[in-house]
């Protein structure tokens, strides 16, 4: 039945169809609507509904009875749900509903609506219950004013309101297609995401029988316990290591709506306009660490949840924002936070810098730091635009910002619990992109007022004075905070009175510590001890005490890993757990990094040079880090040792090797290395690459960054590169195709240029000769498909064939402008490397797949190994190393640091251990994909701490079966000689000729099947060496009360025990 209102200038006219009153068409004012019944269990009313021929302006709805994940998702197909969602897909009407509503009290969507009317939308009101088992569904359809539906491309949008409809078009389109294939949040409990229907039936099951002391009540019971351990495996197997988020959702559909996407990031930056529907923030309220009261707002962190697709817009902006910040020096060099290359460690490395040159000058230093109170929130959009107008930014970036911070609008999510929407006046969301450069912005006057003795990071100050004394540095530092402290009154900034600390740094051994009166009602003191803790101040998350020992610093990162790294160690055991391969996951992600953190400001190696002059000058002396080092190893070690499903007692080296994990000194000297690869990566204007331009002072000892800036050759440094966005610039070259067919599409192209057309070919050459390393260019020049000019010639050593791809390409360009004519009407850069038109496609460039034919590639090969082997360079920067060259360097020096501690490990473990000859390596071994069970009887026979006869004499364990059920004594190479393992001779993988009868046959057999962890699996699968002798003990236990006296077999001696005493 359907009900249309009088006097509403409404045009009413029914459809009949025949007698049928389950179906009341209407065409109301040119729109078609159609309101259904469908009886359960029936057929006709579906049928009827997908032979329609649907009309414009459709809408069709109803009580449909149907199913399927279109509408519900997560639900299986029923009812005719699939025809029904094939005929929606087919004929344009689409489902206008909200996916995974229910619309029953039953708690399923079946009734349903469908509609080609572009913004007509449907949602459930529950305020609207009329009573019914079904609940109120209300259909908005666009009025009399609508406007048409607007073109697919963004360019000629000029009115605000088409851009914010877009915007809160594109918002709500991602918005429900989440919803289609995520599921909402039922508020209830909800079982282990773990838990399948087996388990649930054999939890059943063993419940009844426990209840009815059924005498199979222990078999069902370890059946149930079987059954879930293997739910919980497939399940971290399957969750953990394909875990995806809604950025694969973007990456499906961005081929289908980038260009959109473009050209309506383009207009919005044309315009200076951002959209009003990405200016809603869902405050998220989340406890900060250490703050117990809760009932304090400074004890919660707000987090501002925004449209991810703004985020794309924000992001932009910032990052061209960023770049000219500090190109243009808007911003102080020492002011830090969402700019590139500019890292909270960058500032305390260099402030640790400048005390150890102040030490050398036998100067003291005081430090004072400063915090923001409610940085974010408290920002002012006025008096930013107005410091961005001093600053020199363009009036349109003004407006684009302006727009940016008008009119925003917050929700507040505590828990479960919402907030209203409501106006903001003033500060600007934390969590977006645009907000941590905006707020640089903001305080860059008072950083700019001293840009060699203030650091800033985000909203963290730091000021610090050297003098011969520490009252010299309190009466200047009084006249430093108060200036702050005056800036911040003028500028409305207010900094939180509890953050302001003091700690005074000196290598004296005087203890005087005055404090700072600033006001007589501000005094800061100098920072304290606790307890039985080293007093440190804690700046940019590194603790730094009085003489920059740093234990306090190290004491606190190791406690804190210690907790992650227990917390793994208490996920698994030797049989259960998740996966090895995602623990080794979660201990390098969670565990390493927090322990590593700040590494490059305290550790400089184990050798430094001697601070004594004349001839121990350049003598290398300890740094006396071992107890912190070991610090650092302990922690690596029972991480690893949480990974790996190894008994407690083998050896720590064959734990982190077989864990692919370092160890605490070659994790530490990893991390320097690539420190120091960092530091050749810098440009010019960085804080850290200006203290190292500095000339040292004669009788100054080299610091901790001088020492790591001597690990790596120098290189030309690199100019801090500007965004771009060009079309095309993230596309792939190759589109897609094979190497064959885009050989015969470029020989057809290349063949129909004119003569007024240059193509110039390039390539590179890497090769060895003697020992030596020889790196060369060649290019080719073409003048239609005539050849007019080549050239050739050698780079540095320290470099790769891309290198020199890059600078072919470029040489040929240069030379191909010289040779230019008039009538000449285009350039075409033809380049084999893909990875060089990845960097360089701000030229126009055309991929020409090398070593498939193509005259030009070959010819610019050729020379290119001329080139190399003549060793001519030219007098540019193409004879200094390249960054991509010194990058192997430093990967050689890693590689050094592993092997060298492996070498010195290697002696100490076992002759059994040795003879496998393993290598050691810092990545992820392939037998950590192996299932626990499986992965620690492998560990067992390289290390033969196991289930062993020997080991078991070795600890004394007067209770354990020593001999195998064959009678043989248990060893690790007893698996292949075993009789139940060779009676599958005839199915090993990868097997001998003939069976192992000697100790070197089995240990070649044993060797190969280590080696491989997939072989060893299919062994263990074929023999069911394991499960046999397992199924055998378990016979004895149930029949011998006393527990196991004696073999299985009469005890043998084994004829081919491979196990080295």
């Amino acid at each position: 039945m359907s009900y249309t209102r009088k006097a509403a200038n409404l045009i009413t006219q029914q459809r009949r169809n025949g007698d049928d009153r389950d179906i009341v068409w209407l065409e109301v004012n040119g729109f078609h609507i159609v309101n259904v019944y469908r009886e359960p269990s029936t057929r006709r009313i579906i049928d009827y509904i997908t032979s329609i021929q649907v009309p414009p302006n459709f809408l069709i709805g109803g009580d449909f009875n149907a199913k399927h994940d279109m509408f519900e998702p997560g639900v299986g197909s029923s009812n005719q749900g699939a025809s029904l969602a094939a005929w929606s897909l087919s004929s344009g009407a689409d489902f206008i509903g909200e996916p995974g509503e229910p619309t029953h009290r039953a708690g399923h969507t079946i009734d349903l609506t469908f509609s080609n009317i572009p913004f007509a939308e449907t949602t459930v009101r529950h305020d609207l219950d009329c009573g019914s088992d079904h609940f109120t569904l209300v259909t908005l359809l666009p009025g009399r004013e609508a406007r048409e539906p607007m073109a697919t491309r963004a360019t000629g949008l000029r009115k605000q309101t088409y851009r914010d409809d877009i915007a809160a078009l594109l918002t709500t389109l991602f918005q429900n297609a989440i919803k289609a294939v995520g599921k909402r949040p039922q508020g209830t409990a909800k079982s282990a995401p773990w838990w399948t229907p087996a388990c649930a039936e054999l939890h059943a099951g063993y419940a009844s029988a426990r209840r009815r002391a059924a005498p199979e009540q222990e078999r069902k019971r370890r059946d149930m316990l079987s059954t879930i351990r293997n739910a919980k495996r497939d399940y971290w197997r399957r969750v953990i290591d394909s875990a995806a988020d809604d950025a694969d959702l973007y990456k499906a559909c961005w081929q289908h709506i980038r260009a959109f996407y473009r050209d309506f990031f383009q207009k919005c930056l044309e315009l200076s306009h951002f959209p009003s529907e990405w200016k809603l923030a869902e405050v998220v309220m989340l406890p900060k660490i250490g703050k117990k009261d809760r009932s304090s707002v400074r004890s919660w962190r707000p987090i501002a949840l925004l449209s991810c697709i703004g985020k794309g817009l924000e992001r932009l902006v910032a990052r061209r924002i960023s770049w000219a910040a500090i190109h243009y020096g808007v911003i102080s060099p020492q002011h830090g936070g969402a700019l590139p290359k500019r890292s909270a460690v960058d500032l305390v490395a260099s402030f640790v810098y400048d005390v150890e040159s102040a030490f050398a000058q036998g100067k003291e230093v005081t430090l004072v730091t400063l915090d923001v109170q409610g940085a974010f929130d408290a920002l002012l959009p006025r008096r930013l635009l107005e410091r961005m107008r001093k600053q020199g930014w363009p009036m349109k970036l003004l407006r684009l910002i302006g727009s940016f911070l008008a009119d925003r609008k917050v929700m507040v999510r505590l828990e479960g619990t919402y907030t209203a929407e409501s106006k903001t006046q003033c500060g600007t969301p934390q969590g977006s992109p645009l907000s941590p450069i905006l707020y640089v912005l903001y305080l860059a006057e008072l950083l700019n007022q001293d840009r060699s003795l203030r650091f800033g990071y985000a909203d963290d100050i730091a000021i610090y004075r050297a003098s011969k004394s520490v009252e010299s540095n309190v009466t200047m530092l009084k006249r430093d905070v108060r200036q702050v402290m005056r800036w911040g009154a003028e500028n409305k900034v207010a900094f939180a009175p509890e953050k302001l600390e003091m700690i005074h740094l000196s290598r004296k051994r005087n203890t005087n510590a005055p404090s700072i009166r600033v006001s007589p009602e501000l005094t800061i003191t100098p920072v304290t001890a606790v307890g039985d803790e080293q007093p440190a101040l804690r700046w940019l998350g590194v603790w730094i005490d009085r003489k920059l020992s740093f234990k306090r610093h190290v004491a606190e990162r190791s406690t804190k890993a210690l907790k992650v790294a227990r917390h793994i160690k208490g996920l698994a055991g030797v049989r259960f757990g998740p996966p090895a391969a995602s623990l080794r996951k979660a201990v390098v992600t969670c565990v390493q990094s927090s322990l590593l953190y700040g590494s490059e400001v305290w550790y400089g190696g184990r050798r430094k040079p001697s601070a004594s002059h004349g001839y121990n000058r350049n003598r290398l002396v300890s740094t006396r880090l071992g107890p912190l080092i070991e610090k650092t190893n302990k922690v690596m070690v029972l991480a690893a040792r949480g990974v790996l499903p190894a008994w407690r007692t083998a050896p720590t080296a064959s734990v982190l090797r077989d864990a692919g994990l370092p160890s605490g000194s070659t994790a530490l000297e990893h991390a320097r290395i690539r420190f120091a690869l960092r530091l050749r990566t810098l440009d010019a204007a960085h804080p850290l690459v200006r203290r190292l331009e500095t000339p040292i002072l004669p009788w100054q000892r080299a610091t901790k960054l001088r020492c790591a800036d001597t690990l790596i050759p120098h290189a030309p440094r690199p100019v801090l590169a500007q965004p771009h966005f060009s079309p095309g610039c993230r596309t792939d070259p190759t589109e897609g195709s094979t190497k064959e067919a885009a050989a015969e599409q470029f020989n057809t192209w290349w063949s129909q240029l004119s003569d007024n057309t240059i193509t110039v070919f390039s390539d590179g050459s890497e090769q060895y000769k003697d020992g030596a390393k020889l790196v060369g260019y060649g290019y080719a020049i073409y003048r239609g498909q005539s050849l007019v000019r080549t050239g050739s010639g050698a780079i540095n050593s320290i470099s790769h064939v891309f290198d020199a791809e890059a600078i072919g390409a470029l040489k040929g360009l240069q030379c191909a402008l010289e040779i230019l004519r008039p009538l000449d009407e285009h350039i075409w850069m033809c380049i084999d490397s893909t990875s060089v038109i990845w960097y360089q496609f701000k030229v126009g460039i055309r991929w020409s797949p090398g070593h498939m034919g193509i005259e030009g590639n070959e010819t610019a090969d050729e020379l290119a190994d001329a080139g190399a082997n003549e060793g001519r360079m030219d007098d540019d920067r193409s004879a200094e190393p390249t960054i991509s060259g010194i990058g192997t360097t430093a990967r050689a020096l890693a590689d050094a640091a592993t092997s060298d501690w492996w070498s010195r490990c290697l002696t100490g473990l076992s002759a059994s251990y040795r003879k496998w000859g393993l290598g050691y390596s810092i990545a992820e071994p392939p037998e950590l994909r192996l299932p626990r069970t499986l992965l620690h009887r492998l560990l067992a026979a390289r290390t033969a701490h196991g289930d062993f006869a020997q080991y078991h004499r070795r600890f004394g364990h007067t209770d354990a079966e020593l001999n195998c059920l064959c009678g043989y004594a248990k060893t690790p190479e007893h698996l292949v000689f075993c009789e139940i393992s060779q009676r599958k001779f005839h199915a090993w993988p990868a097997k001998p000729e003939r069976p192992p009868s000697r100790p070197k046959e089995g240990r070649r057999y044993m060797s190969a099947i280590l080696a491989h962890p997939k072989l060893f699996e299919d062994f263990l699968t074929v023999t069911q060496y394991f499960a046999i002798n397992a199924r055998a003990q378990q016979t004895r236990d149930l029949t011998s009360p006393g527990g196991p006296q004696q073999s299985y077999g009469l005890p043998r001696q084994n004829r081919h025990s491979l196990t080295a005493v």
